[in-house]
C-alpha cells in the first residue's frame, strides 16, 4: 500500500468517528508531502482534517509516474483529425448530458453531429466512451462522432473496444458488444453476409450470445434466412428456439408457417345460417413432438385457457394472416366482422390478434380495432408491437388510423407505434400527437372531470417532447404554453372533498408534465441552434 493511501485510510477512520469523539492528530511524514502537511493549522480540528485530505489526495493524483515497462509496444500515434469539432456551445450541452442533465436528448445530439460531419470535443471523449460501455443502444451513435482521436483512444482501452473497427476481424477477436455492433451494422447493409457470418461461428457461441446475435436477424429478414432458422428449431437453448419461432412466424412462405396452416385449416369452419355466417372451431386432439418442435408447448401457461385451446391459439398465431383471405376468399373486414359474430368462437379473434401483434401487421390490427368489441380492443391496446416493423405505404396508412383512434390514445399500442424505434417523428406524426395531448388537457380544463390514467398521460407528455419534429417545436411550445395558462387559471370545485383532492392532484401533475414538455422543447431548440448556428424565427 502506498504512503498516501495509508494516510487516507487513517484520515477516513477519524472522519467516520468524528473529531469530537477522536481528536485528529496532524500527520507527520517525510519528503515533500511531509513539508506540505507540516503547514496545516491544527488549531481547528475539522479544518485540519479536511486540509490534510485535500493535500494527500492532490499528492496522490499528481505524483503518479507513467508506465516504464519497455516490453510493452508503443502505440502508433493518432492520425490527424479529418472532421471539424463541434462548437463550444454544443460541447457545453454535451457535458451537461454526460453529467446526467437532459441525457434523454443525447441520441439526437449525437445523430445531429454525425449528420453534419462534426466530432465531439476531445475533453468529452473518456466520459462518452464510458457511457457507451454502459449503454449499448448509444454505441453506434457514439462511434460516429469520436473523430480520429476518439477511435485511437478507444483502441487503447479494452473496455472501450465496442467501438468496432471497419475490419471484419472484430467478429473473431472483439468483445460481445463489439461483435453485436458489427453484426447489426452488417445486417443492415448486407443481410445475407451477416447471416453467413453468424452461421460460420454458431457452434462456438454461448447460448446467451446465440440469442442476442439471432435477434439481429429480425432486421432485413427474408426467405434466404429460412433454411438456417429451420435448423435452429432443434437448438438446445429454449431462448434460441423462442426467438427462432418469432422470426419464422414473420416468414409466411417458411416451412414453419406452412406446417401451421396444415394443422389449423381443417379446425376452423365457416358456418352459414341464412344471410348470417360465423366461425366454429374443433380443438386439436393430440399433442405431437412435431408441434413441440414448432414451439407449441404441451401444457398451457394460462390458467384461463385449457391445454388444447392453447395449442390452437399457438397454431393460429403462427398461421400467416394472408392465408385466411385466400382460403376463405373474404376481405379482412369481412373476416373480422364474421369472427365478431355472437356465435363465433372467441379463440379465432384471440389468435388473429396475437398473430397481427407478433408480425406487426397494422392493416389487420386496424380492422380488428375498428370492428371488434371493447374487450378485444382493450386486448389490442394493451400490447406493444414488435420492434422490427415493416412500414410500407399500407402499413403507414394503418398506423396513422390507429394513432388517430381515440380509444387507443396513450395505450401501450399507441406508445409502441410512436416510441419503438426512438426516432424523431415526422411532421404528420408530431401534429397527431400534439392534437391528442392538447385535446386531452383542454378537455380536463373545460370539464374538470377526473382522468383515470393521468399518470400515464403525464409520463407520455414528458416523453413526447423528445420526438416532436424540429420544424414544429415553436408551434408545439406556443400551444403548450396556452394550456399551461389554462391549467393555472383553472378553479376546481366539488362537494366531495376526496374528489376535489384528486382533481387538484391531477391538475398539479398535468401542469408539471406540460411545463417539462415546454422546457425540453426549449433545450432542444437551443441545442439545434448551437449545432447549426441557426437562429429560429417564429
Amino acid at each position: 500500500m502506498s504512503l498516501e493511501s495509508s494516510l487516507l485510510q487513517t484520515i477516513t477512520a477519524t472522519a467516520l468517528i468524528g473529531t469530537q469523539r477522536q481528536p485528529f492528530t496532524p500527520i507527520s511524514t517525510d519528503g515533500n508531502l511531509g513539508q506540505l502537511l507540516a503547514n496545516v493549522d491544527a488549531t481547528n480540528q475539522e479544518a485540519a482534517l479536511l486540509s490534510t485530505v485535500a493535500i494527500a489526495t492532490m499528492y496522490q493524483q499528481a505524483g503518479q509516474l507513467p508506465i516504464t515497462n519497455h516490453q510493452l509496444p508503443i502505440p502508433e500515434p493518432c492520425e490527424l483529425e479529418d472532421l471539424p469539432c463541434c462548437s463550444d456551445r454544443t460541447g457545453y450541452y454535451l457535458s451537461l448530458m454526460l453529467n446526467g442533465e437532459h441525457q434523454q436528448l443525447l441520441p439526437e445530439l449525437l445523430e445531429r453531429l454525425a449528420d453534419l460531419g462534426q466530432r465531439v470535443h476531445e475533453t468529452s471523449l473518456p466520459s462518452l466512451l464510458d457511457l457507451g460501455k454502459r449503454q449499448s443502444d448509444l454505441r453506434e451513435a457514439i462511434s460516429q462522432v469520436l473523430g480520429k482521436r476518439g477511435q485511437w483512444l478507444a483502441a487503447q482501452n479494452p473496455e472501450w473496444n465496442y467501438v468496432a473497427s471497419e475490419d471484419e476481424t472484430v467478429w473473431e477477436t472483439g468483445s460481445k458488444a463489439a461483435r453485436l455492433m458489427w453484426l447489426t451494422k452488417l445486417r443492415r447493409q448486407e443481410p445475407d453476409q451477416a447471416r453467413q457470418l453468424l452461421e460460420s461461428t454458431w457452434k462456438q457461441e454461448s447460448a446467451s450470445d446465440r440469442t442476442a446475435f439471432l435477434e439481429v436477424l429480425g432486421t432485413g429478414l427474408s426467405m434466404a434466412d429460412e433454411p438456417f432458422l429451420e435448423e435452429l428449431l432443434d437448438d438446445r437453448s429454449k431462448e434460441v428456439r423462442r426467438v427462432t419461432v418469432d422470426l419464422l412466424t414473420c416468414l409466411p412462405e417458411s416451412r414453419f408457417c406452412q406446417r401451421a396452416i396444415a394443422r389449423v385449416q381443417d379446425l376452423i369452419k365457416l358456418q352459414h345460417e341464412g344471410n348470417q355466417q360465423y366461425f366454429t372451431v374443433d380443438l386439436p386432439e393430440v399433442h405431437t413432438p412435431e408441434m413441440l418442435r414448432d414451439g407449441i408447448e404441451a401444457k398451457s401457461n394460462d390458467s384461463q385457457v385449457g391445454d388444447r385451446a392453447s395449442w390452437l391459439l399457438k397454431m393460429l398465431t403462427s398461421t400467416p394472416l394472408s392465408f385466411w383471405n385466400q382460403h376463405l376468399t373474404m376481405s379482412i373486414e369481412d373476416l373480422v366482422k364474421t369472427a365478431n359474430h355472437s356465435q363465433s368462437d372467441r379463440l379465432i379473434l384471440q389468435g388473429w390478434i396475437a398473430a397481427a401483434q407478433k408480425t406487426g401487421n397494422l392493416v389487420w390490427l386496424q380492422a380488428l380495432v375498428e370492428f371488434s368489441q371493447e374487450e378485444e380492443v382493450n386486448r389490442i391496446a394493451g400490447q406493444p408491437l414488435v420492434d422490427s416493423l415493416i412500414l410500407d405505404s399500407q402499413q403507414q396508412d394503418a398506423a396513422i388510423h390507429l394513432l388517430k383512434n381515440s380509444d387507443l390514445a396513450f395505450s401501450n399500442l399507441f406508445k409502441s407505434l410512436l416510441f419503438r424505434n426512438k426516432a424523431i417523428w415526422n411532421e404528420e406524426l408530431s401534429a397527431i400527437v400534439l392534437e391528442v395531448i392538447i385535446t386531452t388537457l383542454d378537455r380536463f380544463i373545460t370539464t374538470s372531470q377526473l382522468i383515470s390514467n393521468y399518470w400515464n398521460i403525464s409520463e407520455f407528455i414528458r416523453d413526447a417532447a423528445k420526438y416532436i419534429a424540429p420544424s414544429l417545436i415553436l408551434s408545439a411550445k406556443d400551444q403548450a404554453l396556452d394550456v399551461i395558462q389554462g391549467l393555472q387559471n383553472l378553479t376546481l370545485d366539488s362537494e366531495n372533498k376526496r374528489e376535489l383532492r384528486e382533481l387538484e392532484y391531477t391538475q398539479t401533475t398535468l401542469h408539471k408534465s406540460i411545463k417539462q414538455f415546454v422546457d425540453l422543447l426549449q433545450i432542444r431548440q437551443e441545442m439545434f441552434e448551437s449545432i447549426t448556428n441557426f437562429t429560429w424565427k417564429s
